[in-house]
């Protein structure tokens, strides 16, 4: 993803957030790579999810698989459709 100007990392929680032009597009937690998706997204893998005190959390990311994450081109489409989705929530 170094292809693509504005992408940042921060560390977060036991991973690191993913942002492009300081608005989080993604999440890298266990070794695993979620986009932030919508109920339109397609095409990626199981959502994130998570354990909080019993119950179980299912967060607006999925993971991306290894098809899409080793094109240049899909990875970056991918990283600019999840930077929309991003934006529209926090209008």
């Amino acid at each position: 993803m170094g292809h693509i100007e504005g992408i940042t990392s921060r560390a977060m929680f036991s991973g690191h957030g993913i942002y492009l032009d300081g608005i989080i597009v993604g999440l890298i937690i266990d070794g695993e790579f979620y986009l932030k998706t919508d109920k339109n997204t397609k095409g990626l893998g199981e959502s994130f999810e998570y354990d909080r005190n019993g119950k179980i959390v299912t967060l607006p990311y999925a993971v991306v698989p290894i098809e899409i994450l080793e094109d240049r081109e899909k990875i970056e489409e991918r990283i600019y459709e999840s930077f929309e989705i991003s934006k529209k929530g926090k209008k």
